[in-house]
């Protein structure tokens, strides 16, 4: 569970919310948001929002902790800053029908491209603890460790990625022959090399130290792989 606070540009709170996934946790996710607090991210923007996330353990922690922060930032009614309505501890769940619902969205092609094309560009404005909370969280996942130290010693780890790869084959043969993304991409990169920041780049690492360097790891590996190391 998550009790998260947002803050205008400024670092003052508006609201106070909880959620069961980081999702819930985005300025961007505005179903179920009282009138006040929809006014208040369209006045400073959902870019401009600074998120501040903390854990709870259980749903009755993350209850206590919303209530906690709601009496201590008050709201407007109060002579506070926060847009909430309630005082906090409560939390709806989803029907398994809604559920069900969302999953199935998810299924649809036209859905996926319309998430992934309203985040390029958008950058989250996330506060330091936020930061850290994330941080332990990927951390505490035993599924992202990280790949060198399961790579080859972790065999569950192995099938999955190998599974994973072998499942994506098809897809990425019918993207690669597109004549279509094959143009764009032969596009991007001949604007990519012929660009001066890609030349400036390619000449600072053009230097005799970092040929001797690139030729020295090449020969560890290649002598790694034959077994004479």
């Amino acid at each position: 569970m998550y009790v998260y606070i947002w803050k205008d540009p400024s670092g003052t709170p508006f609201y106070v919310g909880m959620g069961s996934t980081l999702g819930r946790t985005n300025p961007k996710a505005k179903r179920h948001r009282n009138k006040a607090c929809l006014q208040k991210l369209v006045e400073i923007g959902a870019d401009a929002v600074i998120v501040e996330i903390h854990n709870a353990a259980t749903e009755e922690d993350a209850k206590s902790m919303e209530q906690m922060f709601i009496a201590k930032f008050k709201r407007i009614r109060d002579g506070g800053t926060l847009t909430n309505i309630s005082s906090g501890g409560e939390f709806h769940r989803s029907s398994e029908e809604t559920k069900q619902k969302l999953v199935d969205l998810w299924k649809t092609e036209d859905h996926r491209l319309k998430i992934k094309q309203s985040t390029i560009g958008v950058t989250r404005n996330l506060s330091e603890s936020t930061k850290k909370v994330l941080r332990e969280n990927l951390l505490a996942n035993p599924d992202m460790k990280n790949w060198a130290e399961r790579n080859g010693k972790d065999p569950e780890f192995d099938a999955k990625r190998i599974a994973g790869i072998r499942a994506a084959q098809g897809k990425r043969r019918e993207k690669m022959s597109d004549p279509v993304a094959l143009a764009k991409r032969k596009e991007r990169l001949k604007a990519t090399m012929a660009s001066p920041e890609y030349a400036a780049k390619r000449a600072a690492f053009d230097t005799p130290e970092y040929r001797a360097k690139l030729a020295a790891a090449k020969k560890a590996y290649w002598d790694k792989r034959k077994g004479l190391i």
